[in-house]
């Protein structure tokens, strides 16, 4: 036939480039597909924020905004031999294909051809990455989708990027998602290290977490996971005795809850950090842990009711290496939620070493200076020792050493509360003042300012190491800050002669051998705020320095709460639990504070202006008389009208202890007693001058008293 030969000489050409020409038209179509839409990774970065410990462990886990606990997981994360047995079990060739394996296609297709369902899907894993990332019915447009992302994630992401997608999003049941959230739920412990059953189990879950969780279908998942077993042995990735030995090993009967350590300091710095969904903390996790068990054995046996916080910190680099914000982060009745380490509390005596250290590098005093220990008689400031009794002549190191509070006002009164108030704040530690015109005055002797319990626990720790207030470190790897105090607190003696003095501070009841048998002593110092509301105790020794607060999160008192009795207890405690760093196994106690002091400081002298100081113009409440009594009743309303005379302004109003609100250039406040009690009321003016009343609160039918509170008749020293 004419022009056949044509036909067939000019075909082949045509079709090769017909075909070329298809080619280049699919090449450009999802070079076009691929940019107009990218890989969906939404869900990647929609993780849950996980807090560690310096060793990785997880302390606290953030639920995702879904609700979800999905922890960002890699292959340096994983078990090695669970990727190999996922590999083995779900995709044979996921090293080598393009994200398809034809083979495994068309297995499934013929599989459903014959038995009329589908048998097995044949999805490699980067297919059910794909799926993971943008979830859909299972039908054949799905399908087709799921296919075509898989070949784009291949081209864009390495094979381990893929397997790290998988290992973060696959899913385990309920709302645990994620190779490591599944770890911690079924096995309690991170994936690095599982045992061949464990990554057996895990291999297995992801194809249908619903009907394979073990916490409620044990019998379903102990057969799915023998079948991976069974495969795994089949294709000798194990032996036969590790076979045996998996087949019966338990299957996890429940989904243990995720870690709750340090949960307030995690809860500070996933606010302070919200763009990181992986902060590493430098808490120890063991020592977090044994901290809160003994917390809370502590809080059942001694406190009940109340709240605790408790700070540890190595005193080598500053780290914090257990924080508790309180005794029981979940417990409603003690507020536990509160954060007890970061909230302002009146510190008690805690600050008298501070003073004492001032005084003498400025060669006002020596630890041996001979001091009165008798109530100050010029109609000011006239504070009492706790016991109600006067030591009489004392050295200003016994003074410090049974914390007694007149020699204390005294000394400080000599260097002068603004000047200490300016010196604290220049060496980073800032005393909150009760109202915006308060002036500093004699009352911060005895807990009349507030602080923080992690910043005074810095303080202590430059008073333990190298004198200088420098921040406390809580993240691993975060660069030292630069020291909140630039220069040297005090002199190296005068650290001597306070730390030796500390060191020899009679011990709580049960841990009076520590003086003389602890081979690194502990210097500590206790305190108790006005009435009875917060109990310090704060040591150090060679390696750490601790910081303890007991109390009540409402600021409600504990009657009969001292430092000693509640907080010293616990700062031992937790010191017997803490692991040795220094290599000294013999420590010399530094006795050079008992040296007599020279001629010039052997007796205190109060300074001038104190001496002249007369009581005839002195500050004095005019209304109420002391020993009052009100019905609450009749001034539930109204309140009571406070009125003063005398005196320098700015005044400065107090009940039992707390600021109440007022105009401190005038002469009256107004107080409105909310519930039945005994009150101490005090006003306090420029000169540190103060004033005390005593008045007693009833309910509207007089009766006899249940009221457990305390009357407290002016400031007291207290262990």
């Amino acid at each position: 036939m004419p022009g056949w030969r044509p036909f067939r000489k000019i075909m082949p050409g045509r079709i090769i480039m017909a075909g070329l020409g298809g080619v280049a038209v699919l090449a450009v179509t999802l070079v076009v597909l691929d940019q107009v839409f990218p890989p969906n990774l939404a869900r990647l970065s929609h993780v849950s924020t996980v807090v560690e410990g310096e060793n990785g462990r997880p302390l606290r886990v953030f639920s995702t905004a879904g609700g979800l606990l999905r922890l960002k997981t890699t292959l340096a994360d994983i078990d090695p031999k669970y990727v190999r047995f996922l590999k083995s079990y779900e995709d044979r060739r996921f090293d080598s294909h393009i994200g398809v394996d034809p083979l495994a296609l068309a297995r499934a297709a013929w599989q459903w051809v014959r038995a009329g369902h589908i048998v097995s899907g044949g999805s490699t894993l980067t297919m059910q990455v794909a799926r993971l990332l943008e979830p859909r019915d299972r039908t054949i447009w799905a399908k087709s989708i799921e296919i075509l992302r898989a070949m784009q994630l291949e081209w864009h992401f390495s094979k381990t990027g893929i397997l790290n997608m998988y290992a973060t999003l696959a899913p385990f049941g309920g709302r645990v998602e994620g190779v490591r959230s599944a770890a911690n739920v079924y096995f309690q412990k991170d994936p690095g290290h599982l045992t061949i059953a464990e990554a057996a189990l895990l291999t297995v879950l992801p194809q249908s977490p619903s009907l394979l969780r073990p916490d409620r279908f044990a019998g379903q998942a102990r057969q799915a996971r023998a079948k991976v077993l069974q495969r795994l042995r089949n294709d000798n990735e194990i032996t036969a005795a590790e076979y045996q030995q998996a087949l019966g090993e338990p299957i996890p009967r429940q989904q243990y809850a995720m870690p709750l350590l340090a949960p307030h300091l995690a809860e500070r710095l996933a606010a302070q950090y919200p763009d990181q969904n992986r902060i590493v903390t430098t808490i120890e996790p063991w020592l977090q842990a044994d901290m809160q068990k003994l917390v809370e054995y502590y809080g059942v046996s001694v406190a009940r009711d109340r709240s605790l916080a408790v700070v540890v910190v190595e005193n080598k680099t500053g780290k914090v290496r257990a924080h508790l914000g309180s005794r029981d982060y979940l417990d409603r009745p003690s507020h536990g939620f509160v954060d007890m380490t970061r909230a302002i509390r009146s510190p008690g005596s805690t600050l008298k070493p501070f003073i004492y250290a001032l005084s003498f590098d400025d060669h006002q005093t020596h630890p041996q200076t001979l001091i009165w220990d008798r109530a100050i008689a010029d109609g000011g400031y006239r504070p009492s020792n706790f016991d109600h009794n006067e030591a009489g002549e004392i050295s200003i190191a016994d003074a410090l050493r049974f914390s007694l509070n007149i020699p204390a006002v005294k000394v400080l009164g000599r260097y002068g509360p603004i000047r200490f108030s300016e010196s604290m704040r220049k060496n980073g530690l800032e005393l909150s003042l009760p109202g915006d015109a308060a002036v500093p005055n004699l009352a911060i002797a005895l807990g009349g300012v507030g602080v923080k319990l992690d910043d005074l626990t810095g303080l202590y720790r430059g008073l333990a190491t190298d004198r200088k207030n420098c921040p406390l470190q809580y993240l691993r790897d975060e660069k030292p800050a630069a020291c909140l105090s630039p220069h040297e607190m005090f002199s190296p003696q005068t650290q001597k002669w306070i730390t030796g003095i500390l060191q020899n501070t009679p011990r709580p009841d049960g841990y009076r051998a520590q003086a003389t048998l602890n081979p690194a002593p502990i210097a500590f110092k206790t305190g108790t705020s006005y009435g009875f509301r917060d109990a310090w105790a704060f040591g150090y020794n060679a390696d750490y320095t601790v910081g303890v607060w007991v109390g009540k999160a409402s600021g409600q008192p504990s009657p009969g709460q001292t430092g000693l009795s509640s907080a010293a207890p616990l700062l031992f405690s937790v010191f017997e639990k803490l692991p040795r760093l220094s290599r000294i196994h013999n420590v010399d106690l530094d006795e050079s504070w008992k040296k007599p002091a020279p001629d010039g400081l052997k007796y205190f002298a109060p300074n001038r202006a104190q001496q002249n100081q007369l009581a005839a113009n002195a500050l004095d409440i005019e209304f109420p008389a002391d020993d009052a009594l009100f019905l609450l009743g009749d001034i539930a309303r109204r309140g009571v009208v406070l009125r003063a005379r005398n005196g320098v302004r700015p005044l400065i109003w107090m009940v039992n202890g707390v600021p109440l609100p007022s105009d401190p250039w005038k002469r009256t406040a107004r107080w409105k007693p909310s519930e039945p009690g005994f009150y101490d009321i005090t006003v306090l003016d420029k000169n540190a001058d103060a004033s005390h009343r005593q008045v007693t609160i009833r309910a509207n039918a007089p009766q006899r008293s249940t009221i457990s509170q305390v009357s407290i008749s002016s400031v007291k020293n207290r262990p």
